[in-house]
């Protein structure tokens, strides 16, 4: 074999459109986008099976473990980002499947791009998976809506703060390997969806690509088929895992194909910033002196007190290029609430080295290490960042990977009979991070919400809260869908020493078993269950139906989970037939747990009655089972309609994310609830419908029509019922 020859700079071809055909039309496709991975994720035996001398693999998984997969078809692009530590050059590159159709003549096309991204005016971790700030923007052509070309149109990035105006946030700079066209590798078919499949670049093209030390590249391909197909039947997707960091090193296009009227039916078709990261390894040489190879460092999280902590880290050099190696001298650089570093050198035992962060008064710490070789290259880790805590009540929410403030978190106790009251005012704290251990065991009650429009559930906490229980006397609160990820997507079964059945008394579990994002689902409370029985009674007394709907009340796409619970009496929630469980509570030794396989604030009524934001709610129900409140009084009697037509005032207001407009309605009519600007122009439709007598909460988080984001300034809403008409104004600040 005829080994490739390499300069000490970097070998940059000249830029050549690549052949990028446009996307054919088809219409929307109806599963969901991301899940959990089908099989159990293994990492790659082999690294490659290309036998050339390889010295390391470039990865942005850093030791995390890929249980998603992240798919795409026909034509949909996928991008990530690399650093390389050294000069070098790239041998192949594996790609890791968890889903493979098994159908013949599928093909991957492969190219390697000089790197536009990232950009240092965007926070990209901040925007990341957010459908409109995410969105970079896409090149309208003659061919169809493209990742290269000429005419860019502008995303929704555009608008996020600290974008510059009209900027084109292509994140692809020139075509540099190969010279022209595209690299192919053929997907047989996989009955069984996961493998690893490489790229050999000098066997595809005749040639590498070299890099320099330091000098980003983005790798990308898309799939195409022998016909131009879609679906579930086509899906393809790899091992990936979601991780927060800066800048997010992966994206994905929405191609017309499996999105025809864009992500989110707004024509924003194109690139979008994710934090999820592929499980790729690009497999290199490396010709080039390295800094400093940095491992397993400390990750500290919540502190409880303000005293001392030890950081570890495993430092060693090893110079792949040949010549002096060894470690000058390492650190340890920490600030207290913002202040200015200081310097704590590291002390060396064996490859693990040692440092203390000293005890302080201040509330929050920013860490990280740096290790320079005898060469003077050298490397830091990632900034940490972690809080000290006081618990202050025997009670801990959790809005697992969500916010602590605004809507929907601050509403989930909510106490009210038409909304007459706002928030249930009980002692206790909110967190939306990791639960440790040492959180946990300040605590005798935890809730922990798992919502959809929060941007994903980003903790798994399952080890911490089976511990925790263990500890006995406690009370434990989970609510949501999908409620761990790495949970298989269909459905799977349990026994004993699983979290799911010594916690939550479940032995099968039926994921997604609704589409909350095409449709509403009936459902049903248990009668004379403790938590759900009077629910039952009032909403039958009125005569209305329990609907789950998590897009008009979250405006999130929250799905539904059943399951088969150890005790059927345990259950107190169910699909409206009765035949599948999605609710449930009980005590055992001790403990009292609930369990909810959806979003109970999403819980509403045909006729219209927010029953999730209401005192007979679940939620609400059980800070009385739990003991953390000795009882919960109603307001008034739900036969007290309203006794006029009003427009309240919106709360927040100045508002920023989102505000909540609450109208009366006395009787029932013919409804149009409306945003409109300085200039009289129609913004948003909110709600236009026939509605029953009652009081109404529309939230409204600052879009128009197309899902985007609005400028700051003034705004009015107004409502029309039957032949009367109100006006608010209401003021947006970004």
């Amino acid at each position: 074999m005829i080994q490739p020859k390499f300069r000490s700079v970097l070998i940059t071809i000249a830029a050549i459109t690549p052949f990028l055909p446009g996307f054919a039309q088809a219409q929307n496709i109806t599963d969901e986008d991301i899940r959990p991975a089908w099989g159990e994720y293994q990492p790659n035996p082999n690294r490659s099976n290309i036998t050339r001398d390889m010295d390391i693999f470039l990865s942005n998984l850093d030791g995390v473990d890929a249980d998603v997969d992240y798919p795409g078809w026909f034509w949909d692009y996928f991008l990530q980002y690399y650093v390389p530590p050294a000069d070098g050059y790239i041998n192949s590159i594996d790609f890791h499947f968890s889903d493979v159709p098994n159908i013949p003549g599928k093909t991957m096309l492969i190219w390697i791009y000089e790197a536009n991204y990232p950009w240092n005016e965007i926070n990209t971790e901040a925007i990341a998976d957010r459908q409109g700030d995410a969105w970079l923007g896409y090149y309208d052509e003659l061919s169809g809506f493209e990742v290269v070309g000429s005419n860019w149109i502008y995303g929704g990035i555009n608008d996020t703060e600290g974008a510059i105006a009209d900027k084109v946030y292509d994140p692809l700079g020139g075509q540099v390997w190969p010279e022209t066209g595209s690299a192919s590798l053929s997907v047989p078919p996989n009955v069984d969806d996961e493998g690893w499949l490489s790229l050999d670049l000098l066997d595809s093209m005749g040639t590498v690509y070299s890099f320099e030390r330091n000098v980003p590249f983005i790798v990308i391909t898309t799939y195409i088929h022998v016909e131009d197909s879609y679906g579930p039947n086509w899906r393809s997707a790899f091992y990936a895992a979601q991780k927060h960091v800066e800048p997010q090193p992966t994206m994905k296009f929405h191609g017309t194909n499996s999105e025809p009227d864009g992500w989110t039916g707004n024509n924003d078709w194109g690139w979008y910033i994710l934090s999820y990261v592929w499980d790729w390894d690009v497999n290199v040489t490396l010709t080039g002196d390295r800094g400093p190879v940095m491992s397993n460092w400390t990750e500290l999280g919540v502190a409880l007190d303000q005293g001392s902590r030890t950081i570890t880290v495993d430092i060693f050099d090893d110079n792949p290029a040949g010549g002096t190696f060894g470690i000058e001298s390492a650190s340890l650089m920490y600030a207290i609430d913002g202040s200015d570093y200081t310097i704590v050198a590291l002390t060396e035992n064996d490859t693990a080295w040692t440092a203390n962060i000293p005890g302080h008064s201040g509330e929050h710490i920013d860490y990280y290490l740096t290790a320079t070789d005898v060469n003077g290259l050298t490397t830091t880790t990632p900034t940490i960042g972690y809080d000290i805590f006081f618990p202050s009540a025997p009670t801990l929410v959790v809005f697992n990977g969500g916010s602590t403030t605004g809507y929907p978190y601050e509403y989930y106790f909510g106490v009210s009979d038409f909304l007459a009251q706002h928030v249930a005012d009980f002692p206790h704290d909110v967190w939306s991070e990791k639960i440790y251990p040492e959180l946990a065991t300040a605590y005798s009650t935890i809730y922990e919400f798992f919502i959809s429009n929060s941007g994903g559930q980003s903790h798994d906490n399952r080890d911490v809260i089976h511990g925790w229980i263990a500890e006995g006397d406690k009370n434990y609160f989970f609510a949501g869908d999908d409620f761990y990820k790495g949970t298989v997507w269909d459905e799977v079964y349990f026994e004993a020493g699983d979290f799911e059945y010594d916690v939550f008394g479940v032995y099968h579990i039926y994921n997604n078993i609704s589409d909350s994002r095409t449709s509403t689902t009936d459902i049903e409370a248990v009668a004379d269950n403790v938590l759900t029985g009077g629910l039952y009674t009032a909403h039958n007394a009125v005569g209305d139906t329990l609907v789950y709907d998590p897009v008009s009340e979250i405006d999130g796409y929250n799905g539904l989970d059943g399951f088969d619970p150890i005790n059927l009496a345990d259950v107190n929630m169910t699909i409206h037939n009765g035949l599948t469980a999605i609710g449930m509570n009980r005590e055992v030794d001790g403990d009292k747990i609930v369990f909810l396989g959806f979003d109970p604030l999403s819980i509403n009524a045909r006729p219209y009655t927010w029953w999730g934001f209401d005192v007979l709610s679940p939620q609400t129900q059980s800070l009385v089972w739990f003991g953390v409140l000795s009882e919960i009084v109603k307001i008034e009697e739900r036969s007290n309609f309203p006794s006029e037509f009003k427009l309240a005032q919106n709360y927040p207001n100045p508002f920023n994310p989102s505000t909540i407009i609450e109208y009366d309605l006395p009787e029932e009519c013919d409804v149009l609830l409306i945003i409109y600007d300085m200039n009289g122009r129609l913004v948003r439709t909110l709600v236009s419908r026939s509605q029953s007598p009652g009081n109404y909460q529309v939230q409204w988080n600052g879009t128009d029509q197309r899902g985007l984001k609005v400028g700051s300034g003034m705004y009015f809403t107004q409502i029309k019922a039957d032949d009367q008409s109100q006006v608010i104004k209401m003021l947006y600040l970004k």
